[in-house]
């Protein structure tokens, strides 16, 4: 419904021909990637990519790089669309990413099928999320549907050979971008806590780790399931200024199956 008093966005009164599809394309390796999400992926006539800072996008691009490759061999590479999410928390600055965003995704979407591609899965801190905010508020109801991906954590907790969660346990996942008297809460009240997002911190969170001799419970994996992939269980080998933004400790306060 058009709000009384005001102009339409871009793209508001246009009739919508396709659905908006939010595609988990996982943490970085293809063969991660679900069937339902490939043979969508295969199909849309347009692929919208987020963009940032973080250079996530780039790399939600680089998984389904061999089915694009595959649909440029015969001919039928989809359109890409690019979508600027400013790494700020300035509402103003937010607000007018969102109005953009939706209104070039609203155009695509009254020509057809949008898939819009993110890592790990489309709902867990993902910018689709930041995304259906900007277009809600620009049409509504709005054609949607959603393919989750593989996290980042359940890949990692792969990768390491290890049970995330057993029996009565409690998981706790949280960026580590909060006060480090917070964190220490939740290793308190959790067996076991997936922090993300660890880079800018992980000198502050090693040194939490050590004062609650929770150091040979944590593992660090960064860039799970790509090439540059990086695996420790010795925390005190890591220098902090070579954590990559995708990097996650796991902490089993239980233990490990292997030691």
């Amino acid at each position: 419904m058009r709000n009384e008093g005001r102009d339409p966005h871009p793209g508001e009164s246009l009739p919508l021909k396709g659905t908006l599809y939010g595609i988990g394309v996982g943490p970085g390796d293809p063969e991660l990637l679900t069937l339902k999400a490939a043979r969508i992926l295969r199909e849309v006539p347009v692929i919208a990519v987020p963009t940032s800072y973080s250079d996530a996008g780039s790399m939600a691009m680089e998984v389904i790089a061999p089915l694009l490759e595959e649909r440029a061999r015969v001919g039928r590479s989809p359109e890409i669309v690019s979508l600027l999410f400013p790494m700020t928390r300035d509402e103003s600055i937010l607000q007018k990413a969102r109005e953009q965003n939706g209104a070039l995704l609203l155009d695509s979407l009254s020509r057809g099928d949008v898939a819009f591609v993110a890592l790990g899965d489309i709902l867990f801190y993902s910018t689709f999320g930041n995304l259906l905010t900007g277009l809600s508020s620009l049409r509504s109801p709005l054609p949607v549907e959603v393919v989750p991906g593989v996290t980042s954590f359940a890949a990692a907790a792969g990768r390491l050979v290890e049970p995330l969660v057993q029996g009565s346990e409690r998981l706790a996942v949280l960026p580590a971008v909060y006060d480090p008297s917070e964190i220490e809460a939740v290793l308190d009240r959790f067996e076991v806590v997936v922090l993300m997002k660890i880079n800018k911190v992980f000198g502050e969170v090693r040194a939490l780790l050590a004062r609650k001799n929770l150091l040979d419970r944590a593992a660090f994996v960064a860039m799970v399931g790509r090439p540059e992939e990086r695996i420790s269980r010795t925390l005190d080998e890591l220098p902090p200024g070579s954590v990559p933004y995708m990097s996650l400790l796991v902490v089993r306060k239980n233990g490990w199956l292997s030691p």
